[in-house]
């Protein structure tokens, strides 16, 4: 066996750090003295087998009830500014949002819209900061353009399942010729037995 990494943690100034030994026996006699304030993390060596990682913790010595105390009060500090940075993403998160929401309150109504369907949900915007209804004229688009994919796909006993549709919800641009939907994707799924078939 090569060298035998530990990672530890040094209780008053919260730093983790490794500690090398050149065999079992010398990691072995350094845990079993192991220095005041110094915590045990675990064995950093990957390629070290079950029983030897074993030996090891067995003959770790246990903190004592200053140590204890110690390893308390710095994981509750630890915990503290995980939650902080937490609460700070989020918050940064909400912010942008609702920017992002306002934004598209003043954006061009005519933009195109992104519209997410599925087959056994109402049709909704891929973007849920964008208010705009979803007009029966884009709904009749997107189920048109779903039906054509739909005839794609029955020969392998498929339908559309889900799909996003990039749709112009009002004037189509000339250069478009016409076409209200401008692009879209879709994952087939199985399609359903019909209700007069018959079972085996």
């Amino acid at each position: 066996m090569g060298k035998l990494d530990l990672r530890v943690r040094d209780l008053n100034s919260g730093v983790s750090s490794l500690v090398s030994f050149d065999s079992e026996e010398a990691a072995t006699a350094w845990l079993v003295a192991r220095p005041k304030f110094i915590e045990v993390l675990g064995v950093a060596t990957l390629e070290l087998d079950h029983e030897t990682s074993m030996r090891l913790k067995g003959s770790l010595r246990p903190l004592d009830p200053e140590e204890k105390l110690l390893e308390r009060r710095l994981d509750a500090a630890i915990q503290a500014v995980t939650r902080e940075r937490e609460e700070e993403k989020m918050r940064h998160e909400r912010e942008a949002s609702d920017a992002h929401r306002v934004a598209l309150r003043g954006a061009d109504p005519n933009r195109l819209m992104e519209v997410h369907w599925t087959f056994n949900a109402e049709m909704t915007l891929t973007d849920l900061a964008d208010e705009r209804p979803i007009s029966q004229e884009v709904k009749d688009a997107v189920i048109a353009w779903v039906r054509e994919r739909d005839e794609w796909v029955k020969d392998r006993g498929q339908v559309v399942g889900d799909a996003k549709v990039t749709v112009w919800p009002g004037p189509i641009p000339a250069s478009d010729g016409g076409e209200r939907v401008k692009r879209g994707t879709f994952i087939p799924v199985t399609a359903a037995a019909p209700p007069d078939a018959k079972k085996d």
